[in-house]
């Protein structure tokens, strides 16, 4: 059994890891047409929303199935 601290401090580093490959993924996509001319502050907005939010889904799914396999051995 795992001390549930261990799946806490892995979640937060995790997190800021996903968050950077998340960001980085995500410039592949050309947001530019969505938006009006000009807005590249609002694109990039976006991208650091969707980056956080997609993110921690990423770390929380794959912590979860890690604490569930903990509890279950």
């Amino acid at each position: 059994m795992v001390n549930p601290i261990v799946f806490d401090i892995a979640r937060l580093i995790l997190f800021f890891v996903a968050t950077l490959f998340v960001y980085n993924a995500l410039q592949a996509l050309d947001l530019g047409k969505l938006f009006k001319p000009n807005s590249t502050n609002q694109i990039r907005f976006i991208y650091m929303v969707l980056s956080v939010i997609l993110g921690y889904l990423f770390v929380d799914a794959f912590v979860s199935l890690f604490e569930t396999m903990n509890s279950l051995f």
